[in-house]
């Protein structure tokens, strides 16, 4: 057994210095450098350093891998290395596309379906099920653990509101993985081979006898809005049914091995049931009744920025401003007017989950800042927009669409 983890935690620390893992690092920072422009913009100064939010990805994504890494070896899951030489690249040809589909879901389903119609590329369809069940099932408790950090609190329009306040939650979280793989070719004659042993018990022996660690890396992404719930709520929630969606493929995984059939239901169900839980969810969020509405009397908070008078007086976000000073505040305006004049004592009433409380300041500088709070507008032209994250492939055909439009409108206009 000492031997065995010697050995996993080789591979792993091989993962963690591949050239793969370097790739998605700079994958996963370039998304966390959006997110940090996108806070940049909305509240004029940033909470977290880029750096240290890659170093708190790294170190969830480090833990996560390890424990998928296990998850994989004790359930004894072989994936030959040709199935990663096709699956990773046309993984990354479908973000060409939509750069959701990095998800390992939409790929693996897609070659699971055409080999099994086609054999070819040959695969084991219920081992790629079964990995690509962890890997999601990991996915969910890093969306419950840390899902809701850095949530970009943004003002939306909404179909039957006002301007509504809101929360963009991007995260980003590179994994090394350790794997077991089907030694062939080179690999198979340098040997490094090891017997699966009598306690794997899910797909013990389908690998032929032989098999191998193999450091790989992949980049997980979780990508949502907060409308109708708070972020940690938010996110709890959508790791939950991520959890259980990855709990169904993990089971079609198990059962498709003695019932050949499943192999067909589980290729089709597994991009089929990831997309539709992103539109379910979205929709969701999009049409549901937000809690960061505009008051009819006072002003609710948005965000309270770190080390601020906001944050000092015990503000937090949902409680609504209803006088400032003795004096009535509605507007932001109206807010700005009475900190002009005020003293260096200040004392606010508000209201926390419809119940009214008191806050208290007693070295205001006038001079220093607005308190640091961000506000749900009763007005605004100014609204956080979601966009389909196309690829640069549909990004070109898009924009060649557009020229064509011009070129006939042009033609029209001479004639």
């Amino acid at each position: 057994m000492s031997g065995f983890i010697k050995m996993l935690f080789t591979a792993f620390a091989q993962s963690i210095t591949s050239f793969l893992y370097l790739l998605i690092l700079l994958m996963g920072y370039a998304g966390i450098k959006r997110n940090v422009q996108l806070e940049e913009s909305w509240l004029g100064s940033l909470r977290n350093t880029s750096g240290n939010r890659m170093m708190d990805s790294m170190l969830f994504g480090m833990i996560a891998g390890l424990i998928s890494s296990t998850l994989i070896i004790l359930t004894g899951i072989p994936i030959h290395l040709n199935t990663l030489v096709i699956l990773l690249p046309f993984s990354l040809f479908l973000t060409l596309l939509n750069k959701r589909y990095l998800c390992l879901s939409y790929a693996g389903g897609i070659l699971s379906l055409v080999s099994l119609i086609f054999g070819w590329p040959d695969m084991d369809v219920p081992s790629l099920l079964a990995l690509i069940g962890i890997l999601h099932l990991t996915e969910s408790l890093l969306i419950m653990l840390d899902g809701q950090k850095e949530a970009v609190p943004v003002v939306m329009e909404h179909k039957r509101f006002k301007p509504i306040g809101a929360f963009a939650i991007s995260k980003f979280w590179p994994v090394p993985l350790v794997i077991l793989t089907i030694p062939s070719g080179m690999l198979q004659a340098a040997g490094g081979g090891m017997q699966m042993p009598d306690w794997w018990p899910l797909f013990g022996g389908r690998g032929g006898g032989s098999l191998m660690l193999f450091p790989i890396a992949v980049l997980l992404e979780y990508n949502d809005l907060a409308v109708t719930a708070r972020p940690e709520h938010r996110a709890r929630k959508t790791g939950l049914w991520m959890g259980m969606y990855s709990l169904l493929i993990l089971t079609i995984a198990v059962l498709s091995v003695h019932y050949g059939w499943l192999m067909f239901a589980g290729a089709v169900l597994m991009p089929l049931l990831h997309e539709f839980l992103l539109y379910w969810s979205r929709k969701g969020q999009l049409d549901g009744d937000p809690i960061f509405g505009a008051p009819w009397r006072g002003l609710r908070i948005l965000e309270v920025m770190p080390d601020t008078v906001g944050s000092q007086m015990g503000l937090r976000p949902g409680d609504i401003l209803l006088n400032l000073n003795g004096r009535g505040i509605n507007s932001e305006e109206m807010l700005q007017e009475v900190l002009r004049t005020a003293p260096m004592y200040l004392w606010i009433d508000y209201k926390r989950d419809g119940k009214p409380e008191t806050a208290e300041y007693h070295s205001y500088h006038r001079d220093e800042d607005s308190m640091g709070i961000l506000y749900v507008p009763r007005k605004t032209s100014r609204f956080f927009r979601t966009e389909e994250q196309k690829g640069p492939l549909l990004q070109l055909w898009k924009r060649i669409q557009r020229m064509q439009r011009q070129g006939k409108d042009s033609n029209h206009l001479k004639v």
